[in-house]
């Protein structure tokens, strides 16, 4: 009787382990990556690319100790956006980075536009990028998923310039 009950004890517990597996696999599949990690902006209220962006056309870099995040981005006309955001209040889901604050390690968020026609380089003055989502890739260990959404005016160096741009950014990958 004492074998029959410990039989039973360890044929349950393989039955859970089994089903708890089969749900984390289950999870994972129901929340693929996105089939097409994007980029959008518009610029003063014109389109700056209304394509989404796939692997090979932006890069997430993550500082050395983990205290910033560049995503830089560019299109086939030669555009190209960056937004570093330093280490204050982490990288999590909902986290909003206000454009010129500085952290303790003197980095400072920012949003970088360089335009090739004509040729002007914008840096933010004001505005923010909100992250809206920042998860672990399903199946991609070691890698996480971002996304937000950015409202900034920028300035040229020389001053001569202001503009504004506006976006979102969907599921960009980087390594952890």
């Amino acid at each position: 009787m004492k074998n029959l009950r410990i039989f039973t004890i360890l044929f349950l517990s393989v039955i859970a382990l089994s089903c708890s597996s089969d749900d984390d696999n289950t999870n994972n599949d129901n929340n693929p990556p996105a089939q097409d990690p994007g980029f959008q902006a518009q610029i003063n209220g014109g389109t700056f690319s209304d394509y989404n962006f796939t692997v090979g056309v932006y890069e997430i870099t993550k500082g050395t100790n983990g205290n910033t995040l560049s995503i830089d981005i560019a299109d086939s006309n030669g555009e190209m956006v960056t937004l570093f955001l330093n280490g204050t209040g982490g990288f999590s889901s909902g986290t909003v980075k206000e454009m010129g604050n500085i952290d303790s390690n003197n980095f400072t968020n920012y949003i970088l536009i360089r335009q090739q026609q004509p040729m002007v380089s914008y840096y933010s003055s004001s505005g923010s990028v909100t992250i809206t989502n920042n998860r672990e890739h399903p199946t991609n260990p070691g890698h996480r998923l971002i996304s937000g959404e950015f409202s900034t005016i920028a300035s040229s160096v020389d001053g001569n310039y202001t503009t504004s741009m506006t976006g979102s950014f969907t599921e960009l990958e980087y390594a952890d």
